[in-house]
């Protein structure tokens, strides 16, 4: 069968936020900093900087309007934010009318799986589409320009299990009608196997064609994880999320030795819970010739940095073979 990839995909880096949200120590300021630089150095024009969630449920943010300041100003790059309940989307406002740069707000978790939404969103799938329509609609009124939604569990949930598949595109119909620019359709347990994977973005991407409409966003819990989005590659979709390291997950629910709310109790304890790891999808896109426009050897020199940074050898193989 021949090939069908994109010519071009973005690779949308998550180390910032998913990755260092499952941290259990507190990164300081300077440290995301340095990350973030070194990100746009390798060439990365995308990436999440972190979310505005209560630092009571999200210390390792805290110090989100810093970083953001502390971000150089770039036409060139779109520096992305979490903002998922009304407090966290005016919190996001505030930032821009003192100068942020902020280009993407993901303002909607509208997980598919209604134990999952309960357990980490404590609403119903009811009070999730209510509260992101009036969300999506304050920050387009308030100048940003790309607003996106996750839909999550549809492949299957942490809390639940399996989740029919309808949901997820009954969901997808149900966030582009509330007025979101962009899905990032998520595999939250990482159990999706590629020909899952290929049927379901042959089917999302049918009926919404723009490829801007759509990313990726899988934890590689299952090891599964490449293999999917080369299976989404292959129906069309052409934006992915990745980590360094595969690092990130749930929430951390005790930070520098203090507990926290977090998202409560772990759902998996002794396994990688991150994305496709970042050096290594890179990696196989620029030797098949695909662009990306990201230097994979700098890739290499952040992962391993960040390997010192955080104490421990994280998954990634190609970091590790240079």
């Amino acid at each position: 069968m021949p090939l069908t990839f994109p010519k071009h995909i973005d690779v949308i880096d998550v180390t910032l936020r998913d990755g260092i949200q499952h941290e259990e120590m507190f990164l300081p300021t300077e440290t995301k900093l340095w990350i973030a630089n070194r990100l746009i150095e390798a060439g990365f024009r995308r990436f999440e900087v972190g979310t505005f969630s209560h630092v009571k449920y999200v210390p390792q943010f805290k110090d989100i309007e810093h970083v953001l300041a502390g971000l150089p100003k770039r036409t060139d790059v779109e520096y992305t934010v979490l903002a998922l309940n009304t407090k966290a989307c005016e919190r996001t406002v505030d930032a821009l009318d003192k100068g942020a740069q902020i280009d993407r707000v993901l303002c909607g978790q509208l997980a598919t799986s209604e134990a999952y939404a309960r357990k980490n969103m404590n609403r119903t799938h009811e009070e999730l589409f209510r509260e992101a329509e009036q969300n999506v609609k304050f920050l387009h009124d308030h100048g940003v320009k790309h607003v996106f939604a996750n839909v999550g569990t549809i492949f299957g949930c942490p809390v639940q299990g399996e989740v029919l598949i309808e949901r997820a595109y009954e969901f997808v119909d149900r966030t582009f009608s509330i007025g979101f620019d962009e899905i990032e359709h998520s595999d939250t347990e990482g159990t999706a196997t590629p020909d899952r994977v290929y049927e379901y973005f042959s089917n999302v991407l049918e009926k919404y064609p723009d490829r801007n409409m759509h990313s990726f966003h899988v934890h590689d819990v299952y090891g599964m994880g490449m293999t999917a989005y080369y299976a989404a590659a292959q129906a069309g979709v052409s934006t992915f999320d990745c980590s360094m390291g595969g690092i990130g997950g749930q929430v951390a629910n005790i930070v520098d030795g203090v507990p926290v709310k977090g998202a409560g109790a772990y759902y998996y304890d002794n396994c990688r819970t991150g994305l496709v790891e970042t050096c290594d999808f890179v990696t196989m896109l620029n030797g098949m010739g695909v662009e990306t426009g990201v230097d994979e050897h700098k890739c290499y020199q952040i992962c391993r940095m960040l390997e010192r940074i955080l104490g421990r050898r994280l998954d990634s193989f190609t970091s590790h073979i240079q």
